[in-house]
């Protein structure tokens, strides 16, 4: 494609690349790594927690009850932050239907869901699930954004944008004249916490 482009064609090309590109940097700064620093702190309080029940099993091997209760009070208070933001296995369909709101609440429907394997891990399982809309650059943006703004920890990843083949969005409406619509597919992980049942293989 010569520069700069003469042909309405390259110039809407040239237009939809340089939006894909500031979308991307945009989502970076102000929804993945915010997620991925709150993933890590919610990880350090499961070790904060595991400690605490060290600590407790040692006063209570000596008997000191009145530390024990305080120790269980400020673990209670921690436990309830977590269900806050990691699920449990059979909240994960809420979730996506959150995930869904929030695209209708911009004018946009999910093209795609489709699950991928489940990541085990120590302390959280990483539910993945792969995503596509297609929808004006400010919709898009503000459907990640949404996203990312749950209260349940729910990182979009792996954003790839495209201009879109079909004038119409994701939602089958007609686009308003002048309006670029863009293909936008991704993941989105979210993270459920492994109980007793979960180690011994079985999902909740």
């Amino acid at each position: 494609m010569a520069f700069p482009p003469k042909s309405p064609r390259e110039q809407v090309m040239l237009l939809a690349s340089v939006v894909a590109l500031s979308l991307v940097g945009l989502y970076y700064n102000y929804v993945y790594s915010p997620k991925v620093e709150q993933l890590t702190s919610v990880a350090e309080r499961v070790d904060t927690l595991e400690s605490r029940n060290m600590r407790a099993r040692a006063e209570l091997a000596k008997g000191n009850v009145e530390a024990l209760k305080a120790e269980a009070e400020m673990h209670a208070r921690d436990l309830e932050v977590m269900r806050q933001l990691v699920p449990t296995g059979n909240e994960v369909p809420a979730l996506l239907e959150q995930v869904s709101t929030a695209a209708r609440r911009v004018g946009l429907d999910l093209a795609t869901v489709q699950p991928e394997p489940v990541i085990e891990g120590d302390q959280f399982d990483t539910y993945r699930y792969k995503i596509s809309v297609t929808g004006g650059y400010h919709a898009v943006a503000e459907f990640l954004t949404n996203v990312g703004s749950l209260t349940r920890i729910i990182a979009p990843v792996n954003v790839a944008l495209t201009p879109a083949a079909n004038p119409n969005g994701s939602n089958g409406r007609a686009r308003p004249a002048g309006a670029s619509a863009l293909d936008t597919k991704f993941e989105i992980q979210t993270y459920v916490a492994r109980t007793a049942t979960n180690a011994k293989g079985g999902k909740s």
